[in-house]
């Protein structure tokens, strides 16, 4: 693309892009700013914009979430609004849910090629959220026959899913009985990820909630490599969250020792290291919590200079989550000095959206001097891409 055509693609999306948050103590509108400042890669800038939508999502600013899914680049706007809906949805906001979920749909009907069935597939979930279990299941079944091997697992964990929020736990837990035993690692990860869904149907008996985590778990063992601790990570917070703190840490601790091992030089080892530092603070183990923060922060040294902005902020968001907010500063400082080092602008603009992001999960607001970085940041997004 013509230099003078990206410049002044930059130009018109710096001015016709109204931000969806609040302006510029807010970390998520910066970085939704950046997101949509990344005008050289399109894919890049819809998969960036995608990912702070999400963050207004959980965040429930479902005002904002909205106003941003709108602004989506491509496909991903349809996935964008799918998993709000399903958000809105769990959230008791049914008829807010059903009209999002109709943008996702209109949004489905101009897509072609395998980003279809990806929309098309996160529509299901939201309509079994919804309780629609007719739609869900008809949507759910098309993808899968289109693509078994991707799909097949995720149509049956989006079926268990709508059962349990009806209360049919028994027909949940038998509709992904199907893939037990399964070598598949893409079974193995939905298998697991349905039974996840069945405990965090708070209408449930606890009861059914802890046993459906202990499916989970015996599911989670099966998953090779670094994905199994992953989703041991993602059980140990719903333990947690269920106050069975024993439960927690035996889980917490396995995906703790297959995390160790793993390189320095890979990056996920220090997103994990963290997550599972996060878990450890929510149960009260503070002292385990910074130690695996210590080890995520000296991976830094010898992760790749377009992942150490992301492994900065990342660890500074947990360090920020056990009360250490004064660690937390000093590290996003060097994910921004980081970050500033990089000489192309996408990967620059990608790494100040992933620090954004940490920040704000952090609940750290912009100081003045932080706001004037990213002002500066944002301005010497140009030539060369």
């Amino acid at each position: 693309m013509n230099p003078i055509s990206i410049g002044l693609r930059a130009a018109l999306s710096a001015a016709l892009v109204v931000s969806p948050a609040k302006p510029p103590g807010d970390p998520l509108a910066w970085a939704f700013r950046f997101a949509s400042a990344i005008v050289s890669d399109p894919k890049d800038m819809g998969k960036a914009q995608e990912a702070v939508v999400w963050d207004y999502t959980s965040s429930q600013r479902w005002e904002e979430a909205t106003a941003a899914a709108a602004q989506v680049e491509g496909w991903r706007r349809g996935t964008a609004y799918a998993d709000l809906a399903t958000a809105l949805a769990k959230a008791g906001r049914k008829d807010e849910a059903r009209t999002i979920v109709a943008k996702a749909e209109t949004t489905r009907a101009t897509v072609e090629g395998w980003q279809n069935p990806r929309i098309a597939a996160h529509i299901a979930n939201a309509y079994a959220a919804l309780g629609d279990l007719d739609k869900a299941n008809t949507l759910s079944k098309a993808v899968a026959i289109e693509d078994a091997q991707q799909y097949a697992g995720r149509s049956s964990a989006t079926k268990a899913s709508g059962l349990a929020a009806q209360g049919k736990v028994d027909e949940a837990e038998t509709e992904l009985s199907q893939f037990k035993g399964t070598s598949d690692i893409e079974d193995l990860w939905w298998r697991t990820v349905g039974f996840v869904e069945i405990a965090r149907q708070k209408s449930l008996p606890r009861e059914k909630r802890m046993d459906a985590l202990a499916q989970a778990r015996k599911a989670a063992d099966e998953i090779p490599g670094w994905k199994s601790a992953e989703a041991l990570e993602s059980i140990a917070e719903e333990y947690a969250a269920l106050g069975a703190t024993a439960e927690a840490r035996s889980t917490v601790a396995a995906a703790e020792t297959i995390i160790t091992p793993l390189a320095d030089t890979m990056p996920i080892k220090s997103a994990l290291l963290s997550n599972c530092a996060r878990t450890y603070g929510k149960v009260g183990d503070k002292d385990s919590a910074r130690r695996l923060l210590g080890m995520a922060e000296a991976c830094a040294a010898s992760a790749q200079a377009i992942d150490r902005p992301t492994v900065y902020a990342n660890t500074a968001a947990s360090f920020a989550s056990v009360g250490e907010k004064d660690h937390a500063r000093q590290l996003f400082g060097k994910a921004l000095d980081e970050a500033t080092g990089l000489v192309n602008a996408r990967p620059r603009a990608l790494a100040v959206v992933e620090i954004c992001r940490s920040m704000s999960k952090a609940s750290l607001p912009l100081d003045p001097a932080t706001r004037q970085r990213l002002e500066s940041l944002y301005a010497g997004l140009k030539d060369p891409w």
